[in-house]
């Protein structure tokens, strides 16, 4: 089958999208398909998509939007199917989820074409909420028009089953396929002489817009930062060694320059900023780190597959809470929370006092792999 797969986030914003797209394709194509992958900055460049449910079923906004996009249009009609990797796009009716769902939607009611979602969250109000609006109704058409949709964490699943949509399994990202296939190198922890606390970022941080006009919720946020920058200090009192984990193929997070620029400017602290260059790269420096701290999805996942310790902070939408959730960790700490100094501290206490364990480790790995699988269920 000859498979048009959107949203390709493999040189895109960090190297966990790189690892989750390039096992996500690598495996359609194990699979015997052919694949066509149109990345995700072509997602943001499709034009003309309606934000209403009325528009969703209007037939002259659908004539429009074929005619203004055309090339993403011919690609529909040249293949046999449609795949969307949706990751953490689906939230919300932003330019980028609106622009996956319509496309979605028309593919199936228009071009009668075989249509799935994979390897994601959604959240059609960005949180897990539930009530009438243009969004629920838009993403209840959307599902329960496509032919398949694969929900990376439980948050997200219950919340679709609870608007009433069927034809979805509840999966886990594609991340854990790269580390089995792909990454061979795992430390000996007790080898490595020097501590490193390990700090990724968040995409909650995005919508804070630091640059712009619209500045939502900073002095919350750097308020609790200040906590954060004083948990930072007690630990590199304590000989750890403060990296930040940064770096893309293409296109770095945006929201990771602005917490690094803020952080410096708002409380001057001292910590050395890892740019990754390669995805084994980037999971060796989350595999060597005594702990990773992070509100980034994929950065948890990679901790849990490699038996990294971690602390997982909020997101942008409950898929961390989601993750939390589903693999029976501990719930998220807010970056926003006046008290996370002191619960910090305690959590790496805990976390630092136990003792890895290799063969659970391995177990963990094969567990999530064959969740993520799920995702290929219609494909097979």
């Amino acid at each position: 089958m000859n498979i048009l797969l959107i949203n390709d986030t493999t040189n895109w914003y960090h190297f966990g999208c790189t690892a989750t797209s390039t096992a996500l394709i690598n495996k359609i194509k194990h699979l015997g398909h052919n694949v066509t992958s149109v990345p995700i900055l072509k997602t943001y460049e499709i034009i003309s998509a309606p934000k209403t449910i009325i528009g969703f079923k209007d037939d002259i906004i659908c004539k429009e939007f074929i005619d203004d996009n055309k090339e993403i249009i011919n690609l529909i009609k040249n293949n046999d199917a449609l795949v969307i990797n949706g990751e953490g796009t689906l939230h919300g009716l932003n330019t980028a989820p609106v622009n996956l769902l319509y496309l979605a939607y028309i593919t199936k009611t228009i071009f009668h074409k075989h249509v799935e979602i994979l390897n994601h969250s959604v959240y059609p109000q960005h949180d897990d909420s539930i009530g009438n609006s243009d969004e629920y109704e838009i993403y209840k058409l959307v599902y329960n028009t496509i032919d398949f949709a694969a929900i990376r964490e439980d948050i997200s699943f219950n919340l679709m089953k609870k608007l009433g949509v069927t034809k979805i399994v509840q999966s886990f990202d594609c991340l854990p396929l790269y580390v089995k296939d792909y990454y061979n190198y795992h430390r000996c922890r007790n080898n490595i002489k020097i501590k490193t606390l390990l700090i990724a970022g968040s995409a909650t941080w995005l919508n804070l817009n630091i640059p712009s006009n619209k500045k939502g919720n900073i002095d919350d946020f750097t308020n609790g930062l200040e906590g954060f920058n004083n948990y930072l200090k007690i630990m590199h009192n304590k000989g750890f060694r403060i990296q930040f984990l940064y770096g893309a193929s293409s296109y770095p997070a945006k929201d990771d320059r602005e917490f690094i620029e803020h952080m410096q400017q708002k409380f001057q602290v001292t910590w050395e900023i890892y740019e990754a260059t390669t995805i084994n790269d980037w999971l060796n420096v989350i595999d060597e780190a005594s702990l990773l701290v992070s509100g980034r999805f994929h950065h948890t996942i990679a901790a849990i597959t490699l038996g990294t310790k971690f602390i997982a902070l909020n997101s942008n939408t409950p898929k961390m809470n989601g993750l939390m959730s589903m693999l029976k960790y501990p719930n998220v700490l807010q970056y926003n929370d006046l008290d996370i100094c002191s619960k910090l501290l305690r959590l790496t206490e805990t976390a630092l006092a136990e003792k890895p364990n290799k063969i659970n480790n391995y177990n963990t790995l094969e567990q999530l792999c064959a969740m993520a699988n799920n995702n290929f269920l219609m494909l097979q």
